[in-house]
Parts: structure tokens; sequence; C-alpha cells
């Protein structure tokens, strides 16, 4: 009797302990990066004038003269930036960009010790790897549910209890982010244009067909018509290849752009949590759902200068980079909400960019408004100081990037809240247009429900594991001055950034680029990723 006195007392002290003491540590993630070829930011040239844009050269030569003193022998040298002459300007001199510049070797070498190496010289601002990232999500094959019922699936919109979590308890009625309420003052707009940086989308989906950003000052012709440095971007750019072939290749893109835009009500597939927006795709993320830094600044770069007001970034990684957090501040400095995961490793280490001051990080719930503390797969949702709100992010169905009438696919991850979150975003500016990314992580954050999960973790306010709490589309809509939803009044002339330019209208909105026929047209760079072999077309 003393021994079950002794395990009863020992259960219940095991209950009461925070849930981050009861986590299985995890040996810290080792830092990753190209082993062929690193970032170099040289200090800003003095003999070049400063209205100049032709300056590229001599950054490029001062590299070559570097590496010929250090015994080094290039492969190639490439503007990390390429100067757009229509949008930011003022931008592209506050952070120097022109001085980017990202160096291929022709030999394996200690990229860390050349890095060392290169900030010994005067003329050099910083070195630093190409660090590399991974998506933050994992995805699943559901058991065959019929057809019809597919919009039942996605409990994230619609949450009716009968979705147990993956550890078994019950799912809990409402345990979602009261989209239907909202849909009933807002659904988007085809004027808002959310940048989905992953790892492509495939844009013959049904699903997506609709939805996709076109880029109406740009030919399929071989030339760059509309000046912003990038070649035949007609609907986004692969930053991962350097080609404009958007086509997903691994799968989290294409989940990821459905669950922000699939298109709604079209009697197939399921619901975008936005149904109005376009998508911007960025393919920063190869085959294997791996991407290095370089890829993540230039599409960011590319987002803020093409329109984007919303950058999903469903991807982190363990390093951070002094590049990647200033190709974050010009973005958010060009008027972009940037949207990215916190990650999947159920601990509190940080991952980049959610890191980074100016993102609003995005942790994930399961169907009972719990934190996920294990995903499908495994893992776990992070947690930390930086988190700002949790979303439903456990068992999220999604568009096939190989069948298109294939509906039986989730995935899980902080990468899934993400998208959510943004779509909320593109929602809200969609309700006021004139509202700036400060606007909207304070409506995302003030509006979201507080103590809904785990009441060791969820306390009271903003927490580590929860931050503000889970969001909620119908009180984000509702949210400050304005009760009806509606802004009176609406400024729509009115920019954070008055060097912008709106690149986008609504008249044309079926994806154009890499049609059947395009296949094999743009050949992979083998520069562009060590050891990588070339993707196939899918």
């Amino acid at each position: 009797m003393k021994k079950l006195f002794i395990a009863f007392t020992s259960f219940l002290l095991f209950l009461s302990l925070p849930s981050d003491k009861l986590r299985t540590y995890e040996n810290r993630s080792k830092s990753r990066f190209a082993n062929d070829h690193f970032i170099v930011k040289l200090k800003k040239e003095f003999n070049v004038p400063a209205a100049s844009y032709n300056a590229s050269q001599n950054y490029e030569s001062k590299i070559e003269e570097i590496c010929d003193e250090l015994n080094i022998t290039t492969k190639k040298i490439k503007k990390l930036y390429p100067i757009d002459l229509k949008n930011n300007l003022h931008l592209y001199k506050k952070y120097e960009l022109e001085t980017y510049c990202v160096v291929y070797l022709k030999e394996k070498t200690d990229i860390k010790e050349i890095c060392i190496e290169f900030e010994k010289t005067a003329d050099v601002d910083f070195a630093e790897p190409d660090f590399t990232g991974e998506a933050s999500g994992v995805k699943g094959v559901s058991s065959p549910i019929p057809n019809d019922e597919y919009f039942s699936r996605q409990w994230g919109l619609h949450n009716d209890g009968s979705l147990r979590t993956t550890l078994g308890r019950t799912g809990k009625i409402d345990a979602d982010m009261n989209v239907l309420k909202g849909w009933e003052i807002e659904t988007g707009s085809a004027d808002v244009i959310v940048a989905i940086l992953d790892s492509g989308a495939k844009l013959d989906h049904p699903d997506l067909t609709d939805r996709i950003w076109v880029n109406k000052y740009e030919e399929k012709n071989g030339r760059d018509d509309d000046g912003n440095g990038f070649i035949d971007d007609i609907n986004g750019y692969n930053f991962a290849y350097d080609n404009p072939n958007v086509r997903d290749d691994g799968g989290h893109g294409t989940n990821i752009s459905g669950t922000v835009g699939a298109s709604t009500n079209n009697s197939m597939g399921f619901a975008g949590l936005d149904q109005g927006c376009r998508l911007m795709i960025c393919k920063n993320l190869d085959e294997e759902n791996l991407g290095e830094y370089s890829w993540w600044s230039a599409s960011l770069y590319y987002s803020a200068n093409n329109g984007a007001k919303v950058i999903n970034m469903s991807e982190g990684g363990y390093d951070y980079s002094k590049t990647l957090a200033n190709a974050v501040n010009y973005a958010y400095d060009a008027g972009c909400l940037i949207v990215a995961s916190m990650m999947n490793k159920n601990n509190d280490d940080q991952y980049y960019p959610a890191s980074l001051p100016n993102v609003i990080a995005i942790g994930a719930t399961d169907t009972d408004d719990s934190r996920c503390r294990e995903f499908t797969w495994g893992g776990g949702s992070n947690w930390g100081k930086h988190i700002s709100v949790v979303a439903p992010g456990n068992k999220i169905y999604g568009l096939d990037y190989k069948d298109n009438y294939n509906y039986d696919v989730y995935w899980s991850g902080t990468s899934q809240s993400t998208a959510y979150v943004s779509a909320i975003a593109s929602i809200l500016i969609a309700q006021d247009p004139s509202r700036t990314n400060r606007d909207l992580k304070e409506i995302i954050t003030k509006s979201a429900i507080d103590k809904v999960g785990d009441p060791r973790e969820d306390t009271p306010g903003w927490d580590k594991y929860y931050g503000y709490g889970r969001v909620d589309l119908y009180q984000a809509l509702n949210y400050g001055k304005f009760p009806s939803g509606k802004k009176e009044g609406k400024n729509n002339n009115k920019t954070e950034n008055p060097t912008d330019v709106k690149k986008e209208d609504s008249n044309s909105t079926r994806a154009k680029a890499n049609e059947p026929g395009d296949k094999g047209k743009y050949e992979s760079d083998d520069t562009k990723r060590a050891n990588k072999p070339k993707p196939e077309d899918k």
C-alpha cells in the first residue's frame, strides 16, 4: 500500500511539472552551409560615384584581387542582388546591396577559414558561409476519406472536434481560427500579393492556376523586359537554380500555396484561407526542401521590389547571418510583413529568419488548441522569447505537387501555421489597403485568443509557448477603432514607401510561365549548389 501511495504521488508531481521539463532533449543542430561558395560584402567602393550602379565589376574585380592574394581560385563571382532600376533604390543604397557577391570556388575547401582570411582584408566588410536551412513541415498521407468531404478535413478553418491530436487527445470543437465568421466580413482581394518563398508550386493545379501572380510587365522571351534584374520572371523566380522555372520539385511549396490561397467555392479540393490574393512564387528551396541563405536573401529582395506586401517563409536555418538579416530589414523597410516559422524541434532553439526583430514568428497548435508537442511525424513546435502567435499546424491537408486529383496528402509543422497567418495578414490588407506592416503585426498579435492551450504553458498575456495566443480571423477583422471590421474613408493612395511601384492588376491571373512545352528550356547552373543534380521538370 505504501508503494502504491508513493507511485501515485510521483505521478501527480509529474503532471504538475511545466511541459518544458518533460521534453526530450536532443543535441543542438550543427551549422550547415555550402562547401563550394561563400558570401562577401565589400565596403562601399570609394572611387565609384554614389549615383552610379555600374560598379558591380569593380567589386567583382576587387574580390578577384583578394582571391589572388590569398591563392584562392574562383569559378564564378555572382552579384547577390541584381540592380532593379525601378523599385526601392533608396533601400538599395541604404543597405549597400551592390556590394554583396557570392564567390564560387573551383575546389572545395575550408569555407570558414576562407571567410576569416577575407575579413582580415581592409576592403571587406564581412564574409560568411552560405548557410543552409530547411522547410518546416513534413509530409504525411491520410487514410481514404470520401472525395466530397475535403473541406471537413480542414480543421484549422472549421474544427468539429472529430480529429484527435497526435498524442491521442480528443479534438476540441471550435479550436480553429474562426474563419467562417471572418469570411462574412472579408474574404480577400486580387490586389494583394503574397510571396511564397518555398519549393515552388504546381502552376497547373486547378485549385491554384487562377491564383498565381502574373508579372504583366514581363514576357517570356529571354530578356529582362521590366528591368528588375530577372529574366522571364512571369510568375516569380527560381533562386535555387537561377532560372524562371518555379515548378515545385519537393511538394512543400504546393501545400503552402494552397493553404494560403487555393481557389475556394469551386467544387473541388480544398479552400484557401484567403479567397482572393495572388501568389508570387519564389522558389528558394531545392528538391530536398533545403535552401541556402543567399537564395532566401535574394528572394526577399525580389518580393519586396515586385509588389508583395506579405512574405511567407515557412522555412528556417540554425545559423545567424548578417546577409539574411539585412535582406529581412530591406523587405521590412519596403513595407512587407515577413511571416516565418518557429521550426519543429520541440525546444527553444532559435532559428532564422524567425528570430530576427522584423519578423512575426509562428508556432503550431494541435486539434485541441494545445501546442503541438508532437506532429504526425514526430518533432514538436518550437517556443522561445521571439514567438509572436500560434496557429493550427498539425495534419494540414493540402494540394499535391504531382497529382492534381490526389487530396489525401497532408503536411504537419510550423510551416503550415505560418501559411495561415500570412493569409490572415493578406485578408487584413484587403479589408484596409492603407495598413502598414506594423499595423498588421499589432492586429494579429492583439486579436489572438489567449489561454486556450495547456494552462501550464498558455499563461495570461504573452508567454514563450503560445506568444500572444492562437490567431483568430474574425477577431482580427474586428480589431481596434472599427468594430464593424470595415474602415470608413479608406485612403487607398497611401503607401508606406513612396517609391513602391505597383506591378499587378487583376485583369490577367492565369499562370503563363513553364507550360508543358517549356520542359528543359532552362538548364540548371551547376554552380548554384554543391554536388546537387539539376532538378527535373515535374
